[in-house]
């Protein structure tokens, strides 16, 4: 169960045992915060006639795009390690070719294609590995409100096995100071 990166966090439950849930469930914090993330950003109006708000129109998404995206990309989470990884990989495969005989068009074109290749495995293979590491921070979060739970009810047991010892000891202490002798 990994959350894709479009989506808005889910709000985890209670971890296995607990009682109730942990503060931090009560009042979700969101760790990364992208420009448009809000779900009341990513909300839009659907009335009749008009598509589903899952399923826009590529003219819609073309609209959606400002020119201020592009001086933002580094800000992108994997863009720039692909970008770079491209950049090496078309470079080192047009010199490449270009060294072995090519003409310069065809070795152009290798690099080309290169970098297109290689930015793509890079931020596929990126984002794999986000989602991983995702999916292992989210299992360590619900292990440690596992631990925290149990570690609270522990202490209620030792809590309550004491004030239970007390009140044995109290009744012991009241039968001992009651005399062996009865008046009636």
């Amino acid at each position: 169960m990994v959350q894709d990166d479009n989506e808005p966090p889910r709000v985890r439950g209670p971890p296995p045992g607990a009682t109730e849930p942990p503060e931090h469930v009560k009042k979700p914090q969101i760790y990364e915060i992208f420009p448009g993330s809000k779900p009341e950003d990513q909300a839009m109006k659907s009335t009749e006639g008009q598509k589903s708000p899952s399923q826009p129109s590529i003219t819609e998404g073309i609209q959606s795009i400002k020119p201020d995206d592009f001086l933002n990309v580094h800000q992108i989470p994997c863009a720039r390690q692909s970008l770079l990884t491209g950049i090496g990989a078309g470079a080192a495969v047009g010199m490449g070719r270009f060294v072995a005989g090519g003409r310069i068009p065809k070795a152009t074109n290798w690099a080309f294609w290169s970098f297109f290749i290689g930015s793509i495995a890079q931020w596929e293979y990126c984002r794999a590995q986000r989602a991983n590491e995702r999916a292992a921070v989210a299992r360590i979060v619900q292990v440690m409100d596992k631990k925290q739970a149990d570690k609270k009810t522990q202490v209620e047991e030792v809590a309550r096995l004491k004030k239970e010892q007390a009140e044995e000891k109290i009744k012991q202490e009241a039968a001992a100071k009651k005399s062996w002798y009865k008046f009636w």
